[in-house]
């Protein structure tokens, strides 16, 4: 029998002489608790946060991207094509053309960036579900076809699929020719008709224009080279694994980035804002933990005759001191479990019905995503303090409280 243990487990359920002592405790529970829960919640909507943006950009920035180390483009031919594609980490892929052009319908004027992509291109991006309106194909019938951010398309005022009255006129900058020099000898042009317009975030839908790979390479005067090679993989896949192994194979002579790595500082910040928060939230547990030294300094002030009575019967003065250790860790327990209940509780809420709202956003209400690591975390972290909140104090006064009931038995 663990007599410590059931000591502090009656001190902590039993009815006191002075109630002050049961509202102390559960105020501690209740901060410990609510800490808990905060940082369960918190961390879980950062989560759904970074999860919602890395679903926002993956459209454009496929798992993997081959550009050259120097220089803007590559030949198509310098690179093994049927090796990398015959990895099976390897899904699919497409050469990519990537430009800043002028576009014109009508009066109406903007600039874009022109993607020219393989029709594979498509299927990797997920087009098809972003699709505002029209069709998520590059030609037709008749020819080639653009796909336009839905941004562009309102700013341009461009109608669907009319490459005869009002198309879109693409202008682009022909490599090596200087506008003082050549005027408008310097900008090569072309109309294509729009397909369709596609929605994914504010910025892709105000920049991008999508055109087949071919009618990029004619533009702009690129004679087969290109910008990168896209590659998409199968689910489940280490990039960062793939990406040295590419890396390894290719040389120098490539660059070979992740997603993440293309956007190191927008996923950096999403990390770094996560774990400030964490640790805000641990400072605030800090403070709060202060509330079990109340707890535990007037309990063994009232509890003073027990200690008499116990050591008197020959218990030694650490195991009085483990007893009112164990209450401090009982209350720190109590108060995380409840405190992950309440929080998990609140994020399964949240996910099911949406009860915090986002307005004018891409989702209808705060994203959350409960990660079992992120549990473990909470725990481990809010039972630390709980556990120095307990013992570092404990050691002074059941110093000064025990030899004081030892000197006046």
């Amino acid at each position: 029998m663990n007599l410590p243990l059931l000591f502090a487990r009656r001190y902590l359920l039993a009815k006191r002489q002075q109630n002050a002592i049961n509202l102390i405790t559960l105020i501690s529970i209740v901060v410990i608790a609510v800490v808990t829960a905060a940082m369960v919640v918190v961390l879980s909507t950062l989560n759904g946060i970074s999860e919602l943006v890395d679903s926002i950009y993956s459209p454009f920035d496929q798992d993997i991207t081959i550009t050259p180390a120097q220089g803007k483009t590559f030949d198509r031919d310098s690179l093994d094509l049927a090796t990398i594609t015959a990895h099976p980490a390897v899904k699919d892929h497409s050469w990519v053309i990537e430009e800043n052009v002028l576009l014109r319908c009508g009066e109406q004027q903007a600039v874009a960036t022109l993607k020219g992509v393989d029709t594979s291109y498509l299927a990797m991006s997920d087009m098809a579900g972003h699709m505002y309106s029209g069709e998520p194909v590059l030609s037709d019938s008749l020819g080639p076809l653009a796909l336009i951010g839905i941004g562009l398309k309102v700013d341009l005022d461009a109608p669907l699929n009319d490459g005869v009255f009002k198309p879109l006129q693409i202008s682009a900058p022909i490599r090596g020719r200087k506008l003082s020099t050549y005027q408008q000898g310097a900008f090569e042009q072309d109309a294509v008709a729009i397909g369709g317009a596609f929605s994914i975030n504010i910025e892709f839908d105000t920049k991008y224009v999508l055109v087949p790979i071919e009618l990029a390479d004619s533009l702009l005067h690129y004679r087969g080279a290109v910008n990168a090679l896209e590659l998409r993989t199968a689910p489940g896949t280490d990039l960062q694994a793939l990406q040295q192994e590419l890396t390894a194979s290719l040389g120098t002579s490539y660059q070979v980035q992740t997603r993440y790595q293309k956007n190191a500082l927008m996923y950096r910040t999403n990390e770094s804002e996560k774990w400030f928060t964490f640790v805000v939230l641990l400072f605030i547990g800090l403070i709060g933990a202060f509330n079990i030294i109340a707890t535990l300094t007037m309990m063994m002030i009232e509890k003073k005759r027990d200690m008499r009575t116990l050591m008197s019967m020959g218990a030694s003065p650490s195991l009085v001191r483990r007893v009112f250790f164990n209450e401090g860790l009982l209350i720190v327990v109590v108060g995380v479990a409840t405190g992950l209940v309440f929080g998990l509780g609140i994020c399964l809420l949240q996910q099911h019905f949406g009860l915090v709202a986002l307005s004018d956003s891409v989702v209808e209400s705060y994203p959350v995503k409960v990660m079992f690591t992120d549990l473990v975390l909470v725990t481990v972290a809010v039972l630390g303090i709980g556990l120095l909140a307990t013992w570092v104090p404990l050691r002074t006064l059941s110093h000064r409280f025990l030899h004081a009931t030892s000197a006046n038995p």
